[in-house]
């Protein structure tokens, strides 16, 4: 059994880069929220197709150059929608090479002490250092991150036959990092689709909107809904609940990287007879390129001595 968690992160995914069948309309379709720019000429078929590839070429470069960057992720976990909160942290997040590290940083916007933090930063480096590149265990988990790498990748490049998109104009928003013009386009499920997985055959349950920055070929923005119940093991193993509602933002974090800023989950399900609910809200920030593993464990034992030798004072 897949754990559902995994399921609205890889749908999200793979919906980004979807298909390059595009069928121009005359205009947005009633509902639409957002200023669209009629002035503005719509391209041509062949355009928007070039556009497409050219965003899909970029999203697997962006995802490979996630390897090896750091990040803060604030994640705030809800009872139900706008509901009680549950859980607020704040992690520090870095490549190992074979996945992430994370360090706690903050719980409920709470630094966490100095001295939990530099035994946070030992045990880390423990489990690098005798996890190294010649151990077993590092080759096994290094097996087990390239295969998953790779069928993220297929599974994105699944998407391409998964969706039809309807052409709906430019549309002016206000994000966080400047106001910006992108193309807008809507996704349905293409009913010729044949699911190469079971994670594909998700996208059948799908309806979305992506928002495409055309200067740069990077997708901006996606707003997925769940139109469908997607069940598992013919609905005994599990099934998430239609209703749900997916919003993922990526911005330039440096140049010519396009990488998430934001993930918002507002999806309900059941794992077997047990019910479950995603309501969480991850906003990323404080990008920084820290390079391969090698330099990852560098940079962290540098900081360590660097604690050990400035203990905080009391």
């Amino acid at each position: 059994m897949v754990h559902l968690r995994n399921v609205g992160v890889l749908t999200v995914c793979a919906i980004v880069i979807t298909s390059s069948a595009i069928y121009p309309s005359g205009g947005a379709p009633p509902g639409v929220q957002g200023p669209i720019i009629t002035r503005n000429p719509a391209p041509s078929y062949e355009e928007l197709h070039s556009l497409i590839l050219r965003a899909i070429e970029n999203q697997h470069r962006d995802d490979r150059a996630l390897e090896e960057f750091e990040r803060l992720e604030h994640v705030v976990t809800r009872k139900s929608e706008n509901g009680e909160i549950l859980t607020d942290i704040t992690d520090r997040v870095l490549p190992s090479g074979t996945g992430n590290i994370k360090l706690r940083t903050a719980e409920k916007d709470v630094p966490v002490p100095a001295d939990d933090y530099r035994r946070e930063l030992e045990t880390v480096l423990k489990a690098l250092d005798s996890a190294g590149p010649s151990s077993d265990r590092y080759k096994e988990d290094l097996s087990k991150f390239e295969r998953r790498r790779h069928d993220h990748a297929e599974l994105l490049d699944s998407a391409t036959k998964a969706f039809r998109m309807t052409w709906a104009g430019r549309e002016t928003r206000n994000d966080p990092a400047a106001a910006r013009t992108l193309v807008k386009v809507l996704l349905d499920p293409d009913p010729n689709y044949k699911p190469i997985s079971r994670f594909a055959a998700s996208f059948q349950h799908i309806h979305a909107a992506l928002w495409v920055d055309e200067e740069h070929a990077q997708f901006a923005r996606l707003e997925a809904d769940i139109a469908t119940d997607i069940s598992f093991g013919g609905g005994v193993a599990g099934k998430v609940y239609r209703g749900g509602h997916i919003v993922m933002v990526q911005e330039e974090v440096s140049p010519g990287i396009w990488l998430p800023t934001l993930y918002n989950y507002e999806v309900d399900g059941r794992k077997f007879i047990v019910a479950f609910g995603i309501h969480e809200r991850t906003e990323i920030s404080h990008y920084r390129h820290v390079g391969s593993r090698a330099e990852v464990v560098e940079i962290l034992r540098t900081e360590l001595n660097k604690l050990a030798a400035d203990p905080p004072k009391r």
